[in-house]
């Protein structure tokens, strides 16, 4: 599991790369499409990003989202 304290280190290229890879897989998931709103869309980036992560950071979801506004 992961432990919450305050706010998490730096992103690693290896996270970058996930979060472009989860977000390639799930924008492109053509079960889906543009039916669902954006709060779920990033909640599958996050479990999608959570199940592959082997860093032991915690990142919420908002953090995904911000680190992929950046």
């Amino acid at each position: 599991g992961f432990i919450v304290k305050g706010r998490s280190g730096n992103y690693s290229t290896g996270e970058d790369v996930l979060i472009c890879t989860a977000w390639k897989k799930i924008s492109q998931d053509a079960s889906v499409g543009s039916d669902q709103t954006v709060s779920t869309y990033w909640k599958r980036i996050k479990e999608y990003f959570d199940e592959r992560n082997t860093s032991d950071i915690f990142r919420s979801s908002d953090s995904l989202r911000q680190r992929w506004s950046t």
